[in-house]
C-alpha cells in the first residue's frame, strides 16, 4: 500500500487544526440590554473562547473576521450599519436609539478562508429594549440563525428562557451551549418550540452559543467546500 507523502499529511493536519480552531472560537456582542431613548449605547464585539476567559487580540482574529459589518435592526424592522473601531481585543461602536421599542444589534460574517473543506459563518446578536418595548423578536431580518434571550432583569436561580430561530422559525432539537463567566458550561437541546429553559447559579455575563453544520457543496473565494458551518451567539447578564 502506497503511503501518503509527509507534506500531504502535514497539510491535512494543518487543515484539521484550522477547522477545530475556527469551530472552538466564537464572536459575541457585549452591550447594555436596557437602553434609553436619545442616549448613546456603547457596543463591543469580541472573538475568543468565553468558556476559557480568552478574548483574542483583533490582529489575531480568524481570517478576515475583523472586517465584519455591525448592524442595528430598529423597531420598525429597518436596519442601519454602524461603524466599528478596532481596539486591542475588540471592535467598538455606538448608536443612539431615537424611538422606543426593541432593537437588535447583529452581525453575520462568512470568513474568507475555509477550515479544511468547511465554510465558516459567524453570527452574533444582542437585543436592546428601549422604553415601552416588546420583549420577543418577531421579525428578525439577520442573522438567519438567531439565539435570543429577552432583555430584562435576570436573577440567580430564576428561570431564563432561550429561544433559537432559523430563518425566523423556531428550531427544535438544536444544541444550545450556555457559558458563564465562572467557566461553567452546559449544553441543552431545544424543545418543539425552539426553547431552552434553565436557572443560572452565578451572577455575571453568560454567552449562549448554537450552531448548524450542513453538507453543502460550493465554491468560496475560488476554493471548493463540502460543508457549511454557522455559529450564532447572544449574551445576557444575571444580577
Amino acid at each position: 500500500m502506497k503511503k501518503a507523502p509527509l507534506f500531504v499529511l502535514l497539510i491535512a493536519l494543518l487543515s484539521n487544526c484550522l477547522s477545530q480552531t475556527a469551530h472552538a472560537h466564537a464572536l459575541w456582542i457585549e452591550a447594555s440590554q436596557i437602553g434609553k431613548k436619545n442616549g448613546t449605547q456603547t457596543v463591543k464585539v469580541f472573538y475568543g473562547e468565553y468558556e476559557h476567559g480568552t478574548r483574542d487580540l483583533v490582529k489575531d482574529w480568524y481570517a478576515d473576521l475583523s472586517k465584519l459589518e455591525l448592524w442595528i435592526q430598529h423597531p420598525n424592522g429597518q436596519s442601519t450599519r454602524i461603524e466599528t473601531t478596532a481596539a486591542d481585543d475588540h471592535l467598538s461602536a455606538s448608536f443612539t436609539p431615537e424611538q422606543d421599542g426593541l432593537y437588535l444589534i447583529h452581525t453575520t460574517h462568512a470568513a474568507s478562508e475555509l477550515g479544511g473543506q468547511t465554510k465558516y459563518i459567524f453570527s452574533a446578536s444582542l437585543p436592546v429594549a428601549v422604553g415601552q418595548s416588546d420583549l420577543i423578536i418577531t421579525n428578525p431580518k439577520e442573522p438567519n440563525l438567531l439565539a435570543f434571550v429577552a432583555p430584562g432583569e435576570n436573577r440567580v436561580k430564576q428561570t431564563v428562557n432561550i429561544v433559537v430561530l432559523d430563518e425566523g422559525n423556531a428550531l427544535a432539537d438544536a444544541a444550545v451551549t450556555v457559558i458563564s463567566a465562572e467557566g461553567w458550561a452546559k449544553t441543552f437541546k431545544t424543545d418543539a418550540t425552539g426553547k431552552v429553559s434553565f436557572q443560572p447559579l452565578w451572577k455575571g455575563m453568560y454567552v449562549v452559543e448554537t450552531s448548524k453544520y450542513l453538507p453543502k457543496e460550493g465554491v468560496w473565494n475560488d476554493k471548493p467546500h463540502t460543508h457549511v458551518w454557522q455559529g450564532s451567539t447572544t449574551t445576557f447578564i444575571v444580577k
